[in-house]
């Protein structure tokens, strides 16, 4: 009898590490048990896995983040036992070699996994479509990263990249707070930037704002700002003569912070206009990836348009992207060879679709044929991923 039988009615653990939250859960399920910050505590202090770098002692340091965060994870949160467990890893094509290796030698020789498999992010997403090709767009934390996918491979020579993330998003909401909000100080408001003393606008409380009280205006709305804009030559937007949405009010530390209208509307302009780059909006890196396309894929990766990520989520995203690609596609029908593009509705939220693409690989027969198993690791000198896996006889051959 094989030593791995009595683990094969376990189902295999998956987890999604991500830059700013985790997704974990069991294989089969159609959602995560639990999406809990990608953080450990060290000193007393709240650090970032993928942060490791600026701390001393990298890789030792990483290490010990490792086992205090995946204990977590299996005996608080799954309440599973790792010896008895396959997992897979979904994680991005941008993670570090130094990170994977650690990660995989804490789960092989601290909690003794029976066997783990990396699969990469956008990959994943497709299988919770059941589509071969597909060109994925991820709105991350840290960047938005736009994939084309092909018969179970990434085409990272055809990716495209841009810090358009959700942290992006965050620090150019912070600057509009300090610019235009309004703080009740003594029964009156005055600038936020006037106060001597500002409440700390935390990575946290940011984000809590962004999903409260920001949304992504209508294409029909912002053209009209623009061009309002232009014809006024300025760039500050309390000298519109524009009803914008209205203000929203918000706690901090005690203190009440007006938020202008025009600061939940446009603080989301940053994913569609770049007044530096106009090649880094969000509409001209997707177009410009279809065009890097072979001729024969292009139809079919502009059929097949994957929206994944938690930025997917703000609201009037969806509808504002697809409305900002058409109008950039009439200014391109001469080049670009469809008239529009046709999108994906994935059978789950964005913010953990690629969590369930995992989930639905983990649960298959060939998991095992993929997976490295836990005797292989310790007598292989190098860590296979998706991109250098050769199955000879189902056996992973590193």
């Amino acid at each position: 009898m094989n030593f791995f039988e009595p683990f094969a009615d376990k189902p295999a653990i998956i987890i999604d590490i991500g830059q700013a939250y985790t997704k974990c859960g069991f294989a089969g399920e159609s959602a995560p048990h639990a999406i809990i910050p990608t953080q450990v505590t060290l000193n007393s202090q709240r650090f970032y896995l993928h942060n490791y770098k600026l701390l001393p002692h990298g890789i030792e340091t990483l290490k010990e983040m490792f086992i205090e965060f995946l204990y977590n994870v299996y005996y608080k949160i799954l309440n599973a036992n790792s010896r008895e467990r396959k997992v897979v890893i979904v994680e991005s094509i941008m993670t570090s070699s130094d990170f994977r290796k650690t990660l995989a030698d804490v789960l092989f020789n601290d909690f003794h996994a029976v066997s783990v498999l990396f699969i990469p992010t956008h990959l994943a997403c497709t299988y919770t479509l059941g589509i071969s090709r597909a060109l994925v767009v991820d709105m991350g934390y840290n960047d938005c990263q736009i994939m084309p996918i092909s018969d179970g491979y990434s085409l990272t020579n055809l990716c495209s990249f841009a810090k358009l993330g959700a942290k992006h998003l965050h620090d150019y909401l912070k600057i509009l707070i300090e610019k235009y909000a309004l703080v009740t100080v003594d029964g009156e408001k005055v600038l936020f930037s006037s106060l001597s003393n500002q409440p700390t606008l935390t990575e946290k409380i940011l984000e809590d704002i962004k999903l409260r009280c920001c949304f992504v205006t209508s294409f029909e709305r912002a053209q009209k700002i623009y061009k309002q804009m232009e014809i006024k030559q300025t760039d500050s937007f309390n000298d519109l003569e524009f009803q914008f949405a209205p203000e929203c009010d918000y706690t901090i530390e005690s203190m009440i912070v007006h938020i202008p209208g025009y600061v939940r509307e446009m603080a989301c302009e940053i994913f569609f206009k770049n007044e530096i780059d106009s090649d880094q909006c969000l509409q001209n890196l997707i177009i410009d990836t279809i065009c890097k396309t072979p001729i024969d894929l292009k139809k079919e990766f502009a059929s097949n348009v994957v929206l994944a990520g938690g930025g997917c989520m703000l609201d009037g995203f969806k509808p504002r992207l697809a409305k900002e690609i058409n109008a950039l596609i009439e200014t391109k029908s001469n080049v670009f060879p469809c008239q529009k593009l046709s999108y994906h509705k994935t059978p789950s939220h964005e913010n953990y679709t690629a969590w369930l693409g995992g989930a639905i690989f983990g649960s298959l027969d060939i998991l095992d044929n993929y997976s490295i198993q836990n005797t292989q690791h310790k007598e292989s000198e190098s860590l296979p991923d998706w991109f250098s896996i050769q199955i000879r006889n189902n056996i992973v051959q590193t």
